[in-house]
């Protein structure tokens, strides 16, 4: 539903874009360049506010502004001040509607209730560096600028949501056991995160990438034999490398 949402808006947009340059509505000239970049920002603004990415519609709209800078009347402010006031609205909002938006997005289906403390199937919430070891086949990541290691243990692994915004994950799945398939879910905005994943599993890539990076490093050994690993999610303006070992 969210995909078709997404395109409808996109088309809807671009084909409004179009019509208003070309009868010069606008009092600004457009040319192609001008028309192509900012259908390309568009298609990242709407995919961005479809997936509730607050750093994503920020930046989005900064590269907006920076574009059309002149008859926004803000042409005296430079592209780093207007990027810099971006990064910093974009960390003041997630701070502070990151806990109301969790439950809306569709890829993290985790408790909106997140606390500083271990909460049920091995789930944390952290803001300082650490080190865990989790052993529950359910396993859930929280870290919001700080940086954090899980090592997962499990007999029967079903899940793990991995959520990095403004910090770092790394987490390893070399000890855990998939009887049959099993979801990892991630979020990355401006963050990063690592996942080492056994060469044996057979992953299948459903990230949506917004101005992100997404990398694999490793060589894969899959066999007959082999569970399959569905990864999904979002990367917004971060970067998710999948390791395997």
């Amino acid at each position: 539903m969210r995909n078709r949402i997404f395109w409808g808006l996109f088309l809807l947009l671009s084909a409004a874009l179009l019509i208003v340059s070309q009868l010069h509505l606008i009092t600004y000239t457009f040319n192609f360049w001008t028309i192509v970049a900012t259908i390309f920002l568009v298609f990242f603004l709407i995919k961005s506010l479809v997936y509730y990415s607050i750093s994503g519609t920020v930046f989005t709209l900064a590269f907006l502004a920076i574009l059309y800078a002149k008859p926004l009347g803000i042409a005296a402010l430079s592209a780093w001040t207007i990027l810099g006031a971006a990064l910093l609205v974009s960390i003041g909002l997630s701070v502070i509607l990151n806990p109301f938006l969790a439950k809306h997005r569709p890829w993290m289906r985790y408790k909106s209730q997140v606390k500083w403390e271990k909460k049920p199937f091995g789930s944390y919430y952290e803001y300082n560096d650490d080190m865990k070891t989790v052993d529950s086949p359910d396993v859930d990541v929280f870290v919001k600028m700080g940086n954090s290691v899980r090592y997962v243990r499990s007999n029967d692994f079903h899940t793990a949501n991995v959520q990095a915004n403004l910090g770092s994950v790394k987490v390893y799945f070399d000890h855990v056991t998939v009887n049959d398939t099993a979801t990892i879910k991630v979020n990355v905005s401006l963050g990063n995160i690592e996942l080492f994943i056994p060469r044996n599993w057979n992953i299948v890539k459903g990230i949506n990438n917004n101005m992100g990076n997404i990398s694999e490093a490793g060589v894969q050994n899959i066999s007959s034999d082999s569970p399959t690993v569905t990864i999904t999610g979002l990367v917004s303006m971060g970067n998710l490398k999948i390791q395997y070992i």
